[in-house]
């Protein structure tokens, strides 16, 4: 294992942890509506609308790209951001 390839982590990384319209929780924000638009999309998907799984790879990826930037911000504290896979409700999504 090269030891100079692993970032420190905030463990357990929550929105709560970062102020509002910061940059890192608005990252996180953005994440978390991804991420439940995808359980969405797979639970269509296995619930008799099975053409929802294509579309849930497309947002697969995204989440890749959303996941792998969080992780490229650094925080106040010198850790590596991360996702925070918080719910957020049908209505509360962009």
């Amino acid at each position: 294992m090269d030891d100079d390839g692993v970032r420190p982590v905030r463990p357990n990384p929550r929105l709560a942890d970062h102020p509002e319209g910061s940059a890192i929780r608005t990252a996180q924000a953005v994440f978390n509506q991804t991420y439940c638009t995808l359980l969405q999309q797979l639970e269509q998907a296995f619930n008799g609308n099975p053409a929802m799984l294509g579309m849930s790879v497309g947002t697969m990826y995204a989440l890749t790209g959303q996941a792998q930037g969080l992780m490229a911000m650094q925080d106040d504290d010198g850790l590596a951001a991360g996702p925070t896979f918080e719910y957020v409700a049908v209505e509360d999504r962009a």
